[in-house]
C-alpha cells in the first residue's frame, strides 16, 4: 500500500469514529435540552399555582376596597386572567428559548464535525495552526452573536410576561388608594 493510500485510509477510519462521537454528543445535548424544558414546565406550573394563591389572598384582603361582591369577583377574575395570560406568554417564551438552544446545540455539533474534518485535512503544522485559529475566531464571533440574541430574547420575554401582572398591580394600587384618599 502506498503512503497516499495509507494516509487516506487513516482519514476514512478516523472520520467514522468522529461522526459517531458527534452523533452521541448531539443526542446527549438534545436529551439535556428536553430535560431542561420539562423542568421549566414544572417550575412554570408551580409559579402559576403560587400566583393564583397570592392573587386570591390579595383579593380577599382587599375586599373592603370594593363596593359589592360583583365588583370584587370581577377584580379577582381579571387578576387570575392576568396571571394566566402571563403564564401563557412565559410558557411560549420558554419553549421558544429551548428551541433556540436546541438549534444552537445542533449547529455546534455540526460545526464541530466540520472543524474536525478541516483539521484532519491539514497536511502541515502551519496549515493546522491557521485552520485552528480561523475556527476559534469564527466560534468566538458566533458565541458573542448567539449570546446577544439569547439575552435579547430573555429580556423581551421577561418584559412581555410581566406586562399583564404589572397592569393588574397598577389597577389594584389605584383601587386601594381611592378609599384611603376619600
Amino acid at each position: 500500500m502506498t503512503a497516499a493510500r495509507k494516509n487516506n485510509a487513516g482519514k476514512a477510519g478516523t472520520a467514522k469514529p468522529v461522526e459517531a462521537a458527534v452523533a452521541a454528543g448531539a443526542e446527549a445535548v438534545e436529551t439535556a435540552v428536553k430535560a431542561g424544558a420539562q423542568v421549566a414546565a414544572k417550575g412554570y406550573e408551580k409559579a402559576v399555582a403560587m400566583g393564583r394563591e397570592q392573587v386570591e389572598t390579595a383579593v380577599k384582603a382587599g375586599a373592603g376596597a370594593f363596593k359589592g361582591y360583583d365588583e370584587l369577583a370581577g377584580f379577582g377574575k381579571d387578576n387570575v386572567e392576568a396571571v394566566m395570560t402571563s403564564g401563557a406568554i412565559l410558557a411560549k417564551g420558554v419553549q421558544d428559548l429551548n428551541d433556540v438552544w436546541l438549534g444552537l446545540a445542533r449547529a455546534s455539533v455540526e460545526d464541530a464535525v466540520g472543524a474536525a474534518k478541516a483539521l484532519f485535512g491539514c497536511k502541515t503544522l502551519p496549515e493546522m495552526v491557521e485552520v485552528q485559529t480561523g475556527l476559534a475566531q469564527a466560534q468566538y464571533e458566533k458565541f458573542v452573536a448567539d449570546s446577544r440574541r439569547l439575552s435579547a430574547m430573555s429580556a423581551k420575554l421577561a418584559e412581555n410576561a410581566s406586562a399583564p401582572i404589572t397592569a393588574r398591580v397598577t389597577v389594584a394600587v389605584e383601587k386601594f388608594n381611592k378609599p384611603l384618599a376619600a
